[in-house]
């Protein structure tokens, strides 16, 4: 009965991690095509709505869930960033070797 060596468990580990993580970025994926599908929605509604004469609270309330739908949009895509990065942290880190964008902010300075 032969032992896995620590390399091999590392290997197997950092495969499963990379494998989340392309699921999370599909997720993440799916979730942003979403928000811009309701974002444009939205803005089509609140066109459709400015055509009627006259101030309304409608346009309003449409403007500010199209600004939040947005918003999350961009959170959703920087999380998506971080996650994005997690696999050569991770690898870095195991290698005792500081992450690329600590690197790179090391040499900036």
């Amino acid at each position: 009965m032969a032992d896995s060596s620590p390399a091999d468990h590392t290997t197997a580990r950092l495969a499963a991690l990379e494998s989340g993580q392309t699921a999370m970025n599909q997720a993440l994926g799916l979730m942003l095509d979403t928000l811009q599908q309701q974002t444009n929605l939205l803005r089509e509604i609140a066109a459709a709505v400015k055509d009627d004469p006259g101030p309304s609270p409608i346009i309003q309330s449409l403007d500010e869930l199209t600004g939040a739908v947005v918003q999350m949009g961009a959170g959703i895509e920087a999380l998506r960033s971080e996650v994005s990065d997690l696999p050569d942290a991770i690898s870095a880190a195991m290698d005792g070797s500081a992450p690329p964008e600590a690197r790179t902010a090391g040499e900036e300075s």
